[in-house]
């Protein structure tokens, strides 16, 4: 129900931006797709195994939260064949093979666990932040790619395959979200015009899923 109310007040506030543009205006949202690694495409051989395994920053995300369902949809559909999850992945016994938690940087002992213990070729590695976690201070890491101040929503989503077999990545892309607030500046009274618009734009899980929508077209 919530999710119902969410998409018809979007939609409330899309339509009243073209329906009474003196009130309401649509702000828009920029994508960038940054190549990290020299190859771009996905090995569609039948015979490799992929464990997909999205993450977070502080939390474990779930197969089952709306993107990271879109990310399992996206694999079933082009591998057609041995998609994992940590999950499903068991041995014999029926017992989980990876027990312990996947982050997006794979320490030296989780590689050469993984290559001992299982039986995989790639492993999807997902991670996304919103704008705020981006520019927090706290996360010099990530300044490259910090947002201006006058930034209403946005969202980065790191993507990443790791070659198990091979010990190396096979593909690392990012993608960059924005919406940015312009407002206008008047010359004569040197400053920014408050012009009394409600600004409506697409909200940062909108983001999320166009980013992933725009790498996997990048990977096909």
């Amino acid at each position: 129900m919530k999710k119902i109310f969410i998409l018809l007040s979007i939609g409330l506030f899309s339509s009243c931006s073209f329906l009474f543009p003196k009130h309401f205006e649509r702000k828009p949202a920029n994508f960038s797709v940054q190549n990290l690694w020299f190859t771009s495409k996905l090995d569609k051989n039948k015979k490799v195994k992929y464990l997909i395994n999205p993450t977070q920053l502080h939390f474990i995300a779930k197969s089952t939260d709306d993107y990271n369902e879109q990310l399992a949809v996206f694999f079933k559909e082009e591998l057609k064949g041995n998609i994992y999850f940590k999950e499903n992945y068991k041995d014999v016994n029926g017992k989980i093979i990876i027990p312990f938690t996947l982050d997006y940087n794979l320490s030296k002992e989780y590689k050469e666990n993984l290559q001992k213990t299982t039986d995989l070729d790639y492993i999807v590695l997902t991670k996304t932040l919103t704008a705020s976690q981006i520019n927090n201070q706290y996360y010099p890491q990530y300044k490259s790619l910090r947002y201006k101040s006058n930034v209403l929503a946005g969202s980065v989503v790191f993507f990443k395959i790791f070659d198990v077999k091979n010990n190396t990545i096979a593909l690392e892309l990012n993608c960059k979200s924005s919406v940015y607030d312009n407002p206008n500046f008047n010359f004569e009274t040197n400053q920014y015009e408050d012009n009394l618009k409600i600004a409506t734009y697409k909200s940062e899980n909108q983001l999320i899923k166009k980013c992933f929508k725009r790498i996997f077209r990048r990977i096909k």
